[in-house]
């Protein structure tokens, strides 16, 4: 039986203590060098999370954390979304409801504020993550086809070096930390030769060739009024190809 998936975006300062256990065993499942400590004084950085459940059993399956972020551009203010931790069981793999939950975060935002710029900063120290942001946003950055123009390079420097501090290296893209840093588990999101075929996935290893020791490759997305309306045309067409 296929199994489905249900959301809830909550405050973050809203959600169950028990919730909170649960999100740290699951993340335990995948990451390594982390303690409930570090996870959970990042959580409470956070402003809302997004909260995967299985349909019939109402378990938790998955996470993600989001983060407001206060930005100019040109000293006109832009909408920015920071995500943080996330995690998906493996079970869960290939389902689309976290990418949809998370686009109508972005699309009530941007509906909010019609005239404003809303933009995604993602931090991805796997490939899986880095996709997710490749096959469903049009304009995104770094990516193997076209350069990062100077406009995003201020935005993505101007948050992650007041972020990151000293861990964020400019010249690379990459965030970086001494010592052991929390880091994919084995055999979760290895890249293998048979994948680098894709040329996303073989960007994402050239740019970020240490990403199994924890770094962090630094990327921002563009969310557009009409981008809820295309993913639903793709999805359609997609299936009628079955």
């Amino acid at each position: 039986m296929k199994k489905e998936l249900v959301s809830e975006t909550l405050r973050v300062k809203k959600i169950k203590r028990g919730d909170i256990e649960k999100m740290y065993q699951l993340f335990s499942e995948y990451y390594n060098n982390h303690t409930f400590n570090t996870f959970e004084h990042d959580l409470f950085e956070k402003d809302h999370v997004i909260l995967l459940k299985d349909k019939k059993t109402n378990e938790l399956q998955g996470f993600t954390t989001l983060l407001r972020v206060p930005l100019k551009k040109a000293g006109v203010k832009v909408i920015g979304v920071y995500s943080g931790d996330t995690v998906l069981k493996k079970e869960y793999w290939g389902s689309p409801v976290l990418g949809i939950s998370f686009l109508k975060y972005l699309w009530k935002l941007k509906v909010r504020r019609p005239g404003t710029a809303v933009y995604w900063f993602l931090i991805s120290k796997g490939y899986k993550t880095y996709l997710l942001m490749a096959k469903n946003f049009s304009t995104y950055y770094p990516r193997f086809d076209k350069e990062t123009p100077p406009e995003y390079k201020f935005l993505m420097n101007e948050f992650y070096s007041s972020k990151f501090k000293n861990n964020y290296r400019p010249e690379t893209g990459l965030i970086t930390f001494e010592g052991q840093s929390c880091s994919l588990k084995q055999n979760i999101s290895d890249i293998t030769p048979e994948i680098l075929n894709e040329p996303r996935i073989a960007f994402f290893q050239q740019q970020n060739p240490k990403w199994a020791d924890g770094h962090e490759l630094t990327c921002i997305a563009k969310m557009t009024f009409w981008m809820p309306f295309k993913y639903a045309l793709k999805k359609t067409f997609k299936m009628r190809k079955k």
